[in-house]
């Protein structure tokens, strides 16, 4: 008969395993006795008594600790870790939950790696008692006050409040929106579908991150579907609508581009910043010149970016990545020479 510390010690060591993915009950046991040593459930007689250890152990996880699965899966005859239900192994100090909530802000979809730091911040809080997870949220929403007083744009409380909605509900929004690159003055009127707001600390502004589903104007109806990053401040308050049509739970495919550049040495020489997802130093010329590839969903910053470099980047490809080059330096020199 096990005492309760070598149950307890078992149990944990089925959560670590269960938390890398689906196990069937034979490999569980052996990653426990890789643990714990082989008389975890080797000491028992007969396979019998052992299976029925290990299914006391499972039985505890789930009556006792309270954690929601592991469940069996009888057509696949694997154990799979739902959740931890009641059960909050993890807590943090102020703040490491301060730093989980910048976290969280930092990296919004654009940013390098997003949709990877996501998954393990949710991870992470998913670990957390809930007095802990409503703390995150609470410190992301003075993060977020904090940010917009950086924002030089005046964005109304009815922009806001509208996408929050539109965001908690997966429903299409409809607002007007001015751009500057819009010489007649006249807004235009985008249905998207709302995915994220984010604050981008570069260019000092808060901005929706949306899948545009088309563009009414003075010139027509623009029905091309396409990502679209909305500048808060440009949101007309007047007329913005929650609609009620709903969108899917999956968004839309992202663009991916392929960027081929290399930098100077000057600049690359003590370390390469990850400015995109998928980097990889390719190789290094003789005159010590990095090349990079990398892989971006947002060419139109990618480039601006890359431009910062000055004459110590040279973009070489995929193709999109140097047209969009290519009309950047062309323009520049165009006003340069005037």
């Amino acid at each position: 008969m096990s005492t309760a510390q070598e149950r307890l010690h078992r149990c944990l060591s089925l959560l670590r395993r269960l938390q890398r993915g689906p196990a069937d009950r034979e490999t569980l046991m052996d990653c426990v006795e890789i643990d714990l040593g082989w008389a975890a459930y080797g000491a028992a007689d007969t396979d019998k008594a052992q299976q029925r250890i290990f299914e006391g152990d499972i039985k505890f996880l789930r009556e006792t600790l309270q954690v929601d699965l592991p469940s069996y899966d009888r057509n696949l005859a694997v154990y799979e870790l739902g959740g931890f239900g009641e059960f909050a192994p993890l807590c943090l100090t102020d703040e490491e939950l301060d730093t989980l909530a910048f976290l969280s802000e930092a990296f919004q979809p654009g940013a390098p790696n997003s949709e990877s730091v996501q998954r393990f911040l949710n991870r992470v809080q998913s670990l957390l008692p809930e007095s802990q997870r409503s703390a995150v949220a609470l410190r992301r929403h003075r993060l977020q006050m904090d940010l917009r007083r950086r924002d030089e744009d005046e964005i109304d409380p009815r922009v806001e409040e509208a996408i929050k909605r539109a965001i908690s509900g997966h429903r299409l929004l409809r607002f007007a929106y001015r751009s500057p690159s819009q010489d007649d003055g006249t807004p235009r009127v985008h249905t998207v579908e709302p995915w994220n707001r984010f604050f981008d600390a570069a260019r000092g502004h808060f901005y929706l991150d949306a899948y545009r589903r088309k563009v009414e104007g003075p010139y027509g109806t623009w029905e091309q579907g396409q990502w679209q990053k909305y500048r808060l401040g440009r949101i007309l308050a007047d007329g913005i609508q929650v609609l009620p049509d709903k969108f899917a739970s999956v968004p839309p495919k992202r663009p991916r581009y392929r960027l081929q550049y290399r930098l100077a040495p000057e600049i690359a020489r003590l370390g390469v910043t990850r400015h995109f997802e998928d980097m990889q130093v390719v190789d290094v010329n003789a005159d010590g010149w990095i090349h990079i590839s990398a892989t971006t969903d947002d060419l139109f910053r990618a480039c601006r970016l890359l431009l910062g470099y000055g004459p110590n980047c040279c973009v070489e490809g995929g193709p999109e990545a140097r047209r969009e080059m290519e009309r950047l330096v062309e323009g520049m020199a165009v006003v340069y020479r005037a």
